[in-house]
């Protein structure tokens, strides 16, 4: 786990080796099992972060245990330097908003195809190129929720509530996690929030009188 320590602007031991060529230090790291896949400021692994520097040697270190990496058609160790070696320094910040639209593109297709937990990984690596995209923390609070996981549908929900309070689907998202977390009075106050927004969202009116149909049974429970 120390291999993977981060200092600043996320930069871990591992990225450093590759950025300064320190190839003995950068072979004990992997040796060490050191994550190979976070991406720095720039979304860039150490793999790549060697190759923009054309060190052939710590390509080949860190090429067998890195993930593959969207937009590098021809997965080698050539392949990823004669790429790297085609992306002009000024267009990082493009590769870094390709690389996001890629890992949305990737979740949305998990997610049609029910494939909830792979979707939340997918969302949770995209959420690390952009911490402050609150689509991301709805979508993972929706993989959550098909999950049953309701604490962390209900977490992400919030958070992308804190993030976009004029966004009706943010509510909506709390409101199902507290459906799931049978906590119906705030489930119905989630979804009054989302009607207050989009007053005529049939889903969200659907979901509200079914919060309030549950409220009442728990109720009648209880008595």
């Amino acid at each position: 786990a120390a291999a993977d320590v981060q200092g600043v602007e996320k930069e871990t031991p591992l990225m450093i080796a590759a950025a300064d060529g320190l190839t003995d230090n950068l072979e004990c790291l992997v040796q060490a099992r050191a994550d190979p896949n976070p991406l720095d400021c720039l979304g860039q692994t150490p793999l790549e972060i060697a190759a923009r520097f054309s060190s052939r040697k710590d390509v080949e270190i860190l090429f067998p245990v890195t993930s593959p990496i969207v937009g590098v058609s021809d997965w080698s160790v050539d392949g990823i330097i004669d790429y790297m070696k085609s992306v002009p320094l000024a267009k990082v910040d493009d590769v870094h908003n390709a690389r996001l639209a890629g890992g949305k593109f990737q979740g949305r297709e998990a997610v049609k195809n029910k494939d909830y937990l792979a979707a939340t990984i997918i969302y949770t690596e995209a959420m690390d190129l952009d911490p402050d995209d609150a689509t991301l923390f709805s979508n993972r609070s929706l993989c959550w929720f098909h999950l049953s996981e309701g604490k962390k549908a209900l977490l992400d929900a919030q958070a992308c509530r804190a993030m976009r309070s004029g966004w009706a689907e943010a509510f909506y998202r709390e409101g199902a996690a507290l459906m799931l977390l049978k906590d119906y009075e705030k489930a119905c106050g989630a979804f009054l929030d989302a009607l207050k927004l989009e007053p005529g969202n049939t889903k969200t009116k659907n979901s509200l009188r079914e919060a309030l149909e549950s409220l009442k049974l728990s109720c009648a429970v209880k008595e």
